[in-house]
């Protein structure tokens, strides 16, 4: 795992993205565009790199779904690192800041999942989550949402894919969703 700050870190607002090595070469023009939509909010910019990408954000040990890339259901782990090295330090400085966390199609699974274990994030944007994985629609309907605001997106194109596993993802989210709204979770 590796971390990055960028920003005030005395902000009273943080965003906290995971992110995979393949990611890198678009943070500077994401943390550009964040800047001009959020124009005077000062926020500290942190990002998770994890080391693998299937085993780290997995909440849970899943067959693989393409080749032999299976996923070991490391996520507790991340999380447990996350909160120790990265949070529980922010906090032990500023006591009122609110941290929203995000990522991308398995990150973005793994933050949704994350906000059912810890009522440490005031939001989460959860962008093309991979909630076509193994029992996460079933995890989600037994557990109870601890962020007070989630953002859920689909892809024009995510579930129109060969993979009859991953085509679940549009109804998997659709259904997601509703069941957010049942819980009276803020949820776009």
């Amino acid at each position: 795992m590796q971390v990055n700050y960028q920003g005030n870190r005395d902000a009273k607002v943080v965003l906290l993205q995971i992110i995979g090595e393949h990611e890198l070469p678009l943070l500077e023009e994401e943390l550009s565009h964040i800047k001009a939509i959020t124009q005077s909010t000062d926020f500290l910019f942190i990002t998770v790199q994890v080391d693998s990408w299937n085993d780290d954000l997995s909440p849970w040990v899943a067959e693989p779904i393409f080749g032999d890339a299976a996923f070991a259901g490391n996520a507790e782990k991340l999380l447990t690192r996350i909160k120790n090295e990265v949070i529980v330090p922010l906090l032990s400085e500023h006591q009122d800041i609110k941290i929203f966390a995000g990522g991308y199609s398995l990150a973005g699974l793994f933050v949704l999942w994350a906000a059912y274990q810890t009522n440490l994030f005031e939001g989460i944007a959860a962008v093309s989550p991979s909630v076509w994985f193994p029992g996460f629609l079933q995890y989600m309907k037994e557990h109870d949402m601890r962020a007070k605001s989630v953002y859920l997106s689909l892809g024009n194109r995510e579930e129109r894919t060969r993979n009859p596993l991953m085509a679940t993802v549009g109804d998997c989210i659709r259904e997601g969703y509703n069941l957010l709204k049942m819980q009276k979770i803020r949820t776009i």
